[in-house]
């Protein structure tokens, strides 16, 4: 990986850990605390409830995760930088491949994309 974006991986991991935590403990506040309010429209607690269940159902528990690698993200607003990191999660049932998207916006973070797929 490019050494200029060590920061923003160590950042997206970051978002990625608390949002694993989020999963296995229900958290919807902890899962949505690094989103904007207008990416979370049509994203309620009872959607992330459902969506946790069903994950669970498919994965398990998460048991670790590997990290593959960078991409660059698709525009964001007027954020600068747009960034996708990408993990092998390595679940009960299954791996998958987790990714967090992450822009800054305003001198800020927030998550843009996150996925198990």
């Amino acid at each position: 990986m490019v050494t200029e974006y060590l920061k923003e991986k160590t950042i997206a991991e970051n978002f990625l850990q608390e949002m694993l935590e989020a999963d296995d403990t229900g958290n919807y506040a902890l899962f949505i605390k690094h989103y904007e309010v207008k990416h979370l429209v049509n994203f309620s607690k009872e959607q992330f409830e459902s969506d946790i269940k069903e994950m669970q159902n498919r994965n398990g528990e998460n048991l670790s995760y590997e990290y593959f690698g960078m991409l660059q993200g698709h525009p964001i607003d007027d954020a600068a930088t747009s960034l996708r990191f990408v993990w092998k999660g390595i679940y009960e049932k299954r791996e998958a491949l987790i990714t967090i998207g992450i822009h800054c916006k305003d001198k800020a973070w927030y998550i843009n994309e996150s996925s198990v797929r």
